[in-house]
């Protein structure tokens, strides 16, 4: 298969990539880590992936943007500049982890049209697809439409399916094969 932004997967290989023996959020063992924030933080990073972002939406009725804070948080900044410069403004959000015990109390923040808007989540790395799973299920609590989930790099350990079976289309921006990365075996019991 092609990769379809080689850009991307460039940056991510020089500035993400780090070998070792990592725990990853999802409880997994892995001998490579991708810190997805060392490439969404970077200029270049983020406009490659902002661009991308913007590429896999073009074609989508959508009215926001948005994804759990921290993975989400500088790619829905990037994205929201970008969607302007591009001629086709679309605001951004981050739900929280947990919701603020002060001010509004809102876990959903930016400038989200009011429900039912259609939105599209997105996240940096994912592995099981429990971040994108939980930022779902908070806009969909708000009376959202979840339209599309996307991350920029799927670890190919059980996301696509998790993510599938909430009835949510899904499309990684690369995978690991992208950056040459063989998946690991699943661990044995």
């Amino acid at each position: 298969m092609i990769c379809r932004y080689p850009r991307l997967a460039e940056l991510l290989q020089r500035r993400s990539l780090r070998r070792g023996q990592f725990v990853l959020s999802s409880g997994r063992r892995s001998s490579y880590y991708i810190d997805g924030k060392l490439t969404s933080f970077d200029p270049e990073g983020a406009t490659a992936i902002a661009a991308a972002l913007f590429d896999e939406i073009k074609g989508l009725s959508v009215d926001a943007v948005g994804g759990m804070d921290m993975g989400a948080t500088p790619i829905v900044g990037a994205f929201a500049v970008y969607s302007l410069q591009a001629g086709r403004p679309l605001p951004t959000f981050v739900v929280r982890k947990e919701v603020k015990a002060h001010g509004t109390m809102k876990q959903v923040e930016g400038p989200i049209p009011p429900a039912p808007a259609k939105v599209v989540i997105v996240d940096d790395v994912v592995t099981s697809g429990d971040s994108i799973i939980k930022a779902i299920d908070a806009v969909q609590r708000g009376g959202y439409e979840v339209v599309l989930a996307v991350s920029v790099l799927d670890r190919n350990a059980g996301a696509n399916e998790a993510i599938s079976s909430r009835n949510v289309p899904y499309r990684p921006l690369l995978t690991l094969a992208d950056l040459g990365i063989l998946p690991e075996p699943a661990p044995t019991a």
